[in-house]
C-alpha cells in the first residue's frame, strides 16, 4: 500500500517506521529540510521504552520530502491514502495553502488530530475528499529527528464523523471504505491494534473530555499526569472542569460513558509518569492545542447558552503562556 504521511513528529514517525517495516511504501512529508536530509541519510528508528528490539529502516527504503511538494506529487503520482498527523495549529495555520491545489481531487485522508474543528475545516477546503477521523491511544515520544520511542501500546480507531453534516458523505462509511479497510489491515500487519468504528464520534468526544481535564492542568502546574492526583485540591479542580464539560455535552446531546470521571482518574494513574503533549508544548514555548480542546468546550457552551467560566479561564491562561512578547 502506498501511504503518504504528512507530519514527521512522534506519531508520524511511529506509524511510518512500523508500516515501512511491514512492507508498505511510505512517503513522509516533513516541515523542515533538515529532517528530510537526516531521514534520507540516517534512516528511521523505532525504539521501545520497555527494552524491546528496535526497528531500523534505511533511508533508501522510503522517501522524505518537504511538505510543500506533497500536492505536486499527489497530482502526478497519487498515493492510496494520506495520513495527517500534524497538530491542530499546524493543520489550521500552515496546511490550507499547501492543500488548496487538491480541491478537486477525490483523495482519501485520515486525520489524527486531538480536539475538534479540523474535520469541518478540511471538508470546506477539500470538498471532494473522503475524510476519516482517527483516535489513538498509542504513546510515542520523538527522541531525535529520525528516532521515535514507542512508549506504550494503545488502540487506533478510524471512522466517519457524522456531526459536521455533509450530504455527500452521509452514507460514505458504508459505500466508500475500501481504502480505509486496506489501511486498517496494513496497521494490523504492522503490529497495531486498529479497527474501523461506526462510533468514532463517541470516541472523539470521550478523548476530548479526558484531554480537556488532564492536559491544561498538567501544563499550568508543569507536572506529569499522575501528579494531578497528588492533592485533594487538584482533584477538586479536575472534577469541576469535568462537571462543566458534561453540562455542555448534555446540552448538545453528545453521548459519553457513565463512568467517564473514573476513566479520567484511571488515565492519570495508568500514565502517571507521562508528560502530556500540552505540557511538552508549553515547556518548548510552542503554541498548544488548547484552542481545539478546552476552546471547543467553550464554543459548544456558547452555542447552547451554557456558561463554562472555568474552561474559559483555563483556555485564556494556557493560551497566554505561549504568546510571544512584542
Amino acid at each position: 500500500m502506498r501511504i503518504d504521511i504528512i507530519g514527521a513528529g512522534s506519531l508520524g514517525l511511529l506509524l511510518a517506521g512500523k508500516l515501512i517495516s511491514s512492507g508498505n511504501e511510505v512517503r513522509l512529508w516533513c516541515r523542515s529540510e533538515q529532517q528530510c536530509r537526516e531521514l534520507t541519510s540516517n534512516g528511521l528508528t523505532v525504539s521501545y521504552e520497555d527494552g524491546g528490539a528496535a526497528i531500523s529502516v534505511p533511508g533508501d527504503s522510503f522517501s522524505a520530502e518537504p511538505v510543500s511538494k506533497y500536492p505536486q506529487r499527489q497530482l502526478i503520482n497519487p498515493g492510496d491514502i494520506t495520513l495527517i498527523t500534524v497538530k491542530q495549529m499546524v493543520l489550521h495555520n500552515d496546511l490550507p495553502e499547501i492543500l488548496r491545489p487538491l480541491q478537486a481531487r477525490k483523495a482519501e485522508i485520515i486525520c489524527f488530530q486531538n480536539g475538534c474543528g479540523h474535520l469541518e475545516m478540511l471538508r470546506e477546503l477539500l470538498p471532494q475528499a473522503s475524510l476519516w477521523a482517527a483516535v489513538t491511544t498509542e504513546a510515542a515520544k520523538r527522541k531525535t529527528l529520525t528516532e521515535v520511542i514507542h512508549a506504550g501500546r494503545g488502540e487506533i480507531c478510524i471512522g466517519k464523523s457524522s456531526h459536521p453534516i455533509n450530504k455527500n458523505e452521509l452514507n460514505s462509511q458504508d459505500l466508500n471504505n475500501g481504502g480505509a479497510i486496506s489501511f486498517v489491515q496494513a496497521l494490523a500487519a504492522a503490529g497495531f491494534n486498529a479497527s474501523l468504528s461506526k462510533e468514532v464520534d463517541t470516541i472523539i468526544y470521550r478523548k476530548l473530555l479526558i484531554n480537556a481535564v488532564i492536559n491544561p492542568l498538567t501544563a499550568i502546574w508543569r507536572v506529569p499526569n499522575g501528579e494531578l492526583l497528588a492533592s485533594p485540591e487538584r482533584v477538586q479542580l479536575m472534577k469541576e472542569l469535568y462537571t462543566e464539560a458534561v453540562r455542555v455535552y448534555d446540552a448538545c446531546g453528545i453521548t459519553y460513558e457513565k463512568h467517564t470521571w473514573e476513566a479520567i482518574v484511571e488515565v492519570c494513574r495508568a500514565t502517571s509518569g507521562n508528560i502530556s503533549s500540552m505540557l511538552a508544548d508549553v515547556l518548548a514555548s510552542r503554541e498548544t492545542e488548547i484552542r481545539w480542546i478546552n476552546g471547543s468546550i467553550v464554543n459548544m457552551g456558547r452555542q447552547r447558552g451554557i456558561e463554562v467560566p472555568l474552561h474559559r479561564y483555563i483556555f485564556g491562561l494556557v493560551e497566554g503562556m505561549t504568546v510571544r512578547e512584542r
